[in-house]
């Protein structure tokens, strides 16, 4: 094979070959280097696939050895497209390439007045940008992967058993890849978001628009809806909950407005009832203020009786309401406290002594020691994220869940799912040991 190079040296450059597009994106281009030769064009319509695919392997092998056997300058090096040191801006790049891929795609599928703009996202960005993006497609791959799953009636996706942050990104382009490429054999505007569906959309793509979130949470709701093959009489809000929920890569997920709202809907009055509480805790007259008490040298456990209903092992105190049945939510004020219990728990769980108050006993808590925020399951699941200043707790008896979030950036912190006995109540619960700092129930 005839071959002719010429190179020409820069300050940061690069090698080009004569066909560059068959590199990735995400390839760094360091020194500048061009070749031309004889392409060989097969007879696609002769020739067996198996064929075509050796003729193209040998022809990239051929490429390769005929630069090798060019006099190269020592300070140029052949990129190895494969090779770990050109992996380096592997989450960044490759982040980027495919929420841009997706971006076209759903942009073309969806039937909606939203124009889903790819030049919108990024190239630089925070750390947080970079970060939301990596967290969206690990969302995206996970939601995909549980409902081929859940078609092809599996139990297991990939982040129970990927722990290396590369290795599940790898994991989630192919999924995302697979997705895109599904999408691209539907019909344009195939997907129309109606009714409630429709208006969520609209509303996230006001935010984006205003300035008041990223593009991501539009890409999220069009995924979603995507996924979602089979009707329901359940509302749009309730399904994505349900869908959401079950995912364990939901930590920090921004809650849809209308979501928000929805969830919002089923508020409850909750009273704290002293009848319940730790013998040094103070609650307020009205019941939504909840301190230790300061030591004042008597002794708060005088006349003391021991019921079955008040806690006298750990510092907590819990509603005068449960809820049986229905969907119910409060909120409450944590702001700059070092120290706090929130969550329920169900009417028949131990609350005399020290109980190991986790999901096994009947709690189902958030707690934040020593400037950890952690769910107490059993074992404890420890969360990365700071101590939000105000908790949204929402209890679906149905639907068997608790679930936390930050009220105040709508997002989403940990859910316990679980089953209820209706036969029993379950409570709202609180504690602290805070004197100067109270914990206040906003609802």
């Amino acid at each position: 094979m005839a071959f002719a190079a010429d190179f020409r040296e820069e300050n940061k450059t690069g090698i080009t070959l004569s066909d560059i597009s068959l590199q990735e994106p995400y390839i760094k281009k360091n020194t500048r280097f061009s070749a031309s030769f004889p392409l060989i064009k097969p007879n696609l319509s002769d020739q067996p696939k198996q064929k075509v695919v050796h003729i193209f392997k040998h022809l990239e092998l051929l490429c390769y050895q005929t630069a090798a056997m060019v006099k190269i300058p020592a300070m140029v090096k052949i990129p190895a497209i494969r090779s770990t040191e050109q992996k380096k801006d592997f989450s960044l790049d490759e982040s980027k390439y495919i929420i841009r891929e997706l971006a076209t795609e759903l942009n073309r599928v969806i039937q909606s007045k939203v124009l889903l703009m790819t030049e919108k996202i990024k190239s630089k960005g925070t750390k947080e940008e970079q970060e939301e993006q990596k967290y969206y497609i690990f969302q995206w791959a996970e939601d995909v992967e549980i409902k081929q799953l859940d078609n092809e009636k599996q139990h297991h996706h990939f982040s129970e058993h990927l722990t290396n942050s590369e290795i599940k990104l790898k994991k989630a382009k192919r999924i995302l890849s697979d997705l895109s490429w599904r999408l691209k054999g539907k019909q344009q505007n195939s997907i129309c978001p109606k009714g409630e569906c429709g208006e969520i959309l609209k509303d996230l793509h006001r935010q984006w628009k205003q300035g008041e979130s990223s593009v991501l949470p539009v890409m999220d709701w069009m995924i979603w809806t995507v996924l979602q093959s089979e009707c329901s009489q359940d509302s749009v809000a309730r399904q994505w909950i349900r869908s959401k929920l079950r995912s364990r890569n939901t930590v920090g997920l921004r809650i849809p407005k209308p979501v928000w709202n929805w969830i919002k809907t089923s508020a409850a009055v909750v009273i704290l009832d002293p009848n319940t509480a730790y013998p040094d805790l103070l609650v307020s007259d009205d019941g939504k203020k909840l301190n230790s008490k300061k030591y004042t040298g008597h002794d708060n456990w005088e006349g003391f009786q021991r019921t079955r209903c008040r806690f006298d092992g750990l510092m907590c105190v819990q509603a005068k309401e449960g809820y049986s049945t229905g969907r119910h939510y409060w909120e409450v004020d944590v702001k700059q406290k070092y120290e706090w219990r929130v969550g329920v728990v169900k009417e028949s769980a131990p609350r005399n002594g020290y109980a190991n108050m986790n999901t096994k006993a009947g709690y189902w808590n958030l707690r934040l020691q020593l400037g950890t925020v952690m769910a107490l399951t059993e074992p404890v699941t420890k969360l990365k994220l700071q101590s939000p200043s105000k908790i949204g707790v929402y209890l679906d008896i149905e639907e068997g869940h608790i679930s936390f979030y930050d009220a105040e950036k709508q997002r989403h912190i940990y859910t316990f799912n679980t089953e209820f006995n209706e036969t029993e109540n379950i409570y709202p619960m609180f504690g602290t040991v805070e004197t100067d700092r109270a914990l206040v129930i906003l609802s």
